[in-house]
């Protein structure tokens, strides 16, 4: 069965880890659209060196060049029974764009606003790795991770970057999720409870 997988969800419901599992259960390949740059970046292509020198000013890479990584991405052979795509699209601008292709699945991972600031709060990630823990797990800012960086809390994941960023998925990304919804091919989980229980609930939707 073919599997083109959008996982939505407010920052902190756990999409990324999720969207790992899924990856490993389903055989498709799981990405979102930063780590498409941060590769695109790496190859130190014409686009890359265009990508990076935008993200180096702080500014946010644009619909349509965003759609076109995605596009690109999505014609390697790995994707042919399918894909997860991570947190995208974000706004309309970028549903619009992304007309391309067509998902099969839309999984929304439903948190409440008080669940995602007390996850997001607690978070921490490595400043040389990028790998991302929680203080909930005894990891203090300061510790040395595995990989020997250490362990730091990101500004934007400061109590008011957080209430921002969950206001911008309110208004911006919950009327993507009604577009899908006129489609019916959105399905809604709680996103409370284990890693473990929420991943049921996710294959019991597919």
């Amino acid at each position: 069965m073919l599997h083109k997988i959008l996982l939505m969800g407010p920052q902190g419901s756990g999409k990324g880890t999720q969207a790992e599992k899924l990856s490993t259960k389903l055989g498709v390949p799981a990405f979102g659209m930063g780590q498409l740059i941060r590769e695109e970046v790496a190859t130190g292509s014409e686009t890359g060196k265009k990508l990076e020198a935008i993200s180096n000013q702080g500014l946010l890479v644009s619909d349509e060049d965003a759609a076109r990584l995605l596009k690109l991405r999505l014609q390697k052979p790995d994707t042919q029974n399918g894909y997860i795509l991570d947190g995208y699209p974000r706004n309309l601008s970028q549903f619009m764009a992304f007309d391309f292709d067509t998902p099969t699945h839309v999984i929304v991972i439903d948190i409440p606003r008080d669940e995602s600031l007390k996850r997001l709060g607690g978070r921490l990630t490595c400043s040389a790795c990028g790998k991302v823990g929680s203080v909930h797990n005894g990891i203090k800012v300061g510790d040395s991770c595995s990989c020997g960086g250490k362990w730091t809390q990101r500004d934007d994941d400061k109590p008011e970057a957080i209430n921002r960023r969950l206001e911008i998925y309110e208004n911006d990304t919950a009327p993507v999720i009604t577009e899908y919804e006129k489609n019916g091919i959105v399905r809604r989980v709680d996103g409370v409870g284990s890693l473990e229980e929420v991943f049921g609930r996710i294959i019991g939707v597919i």
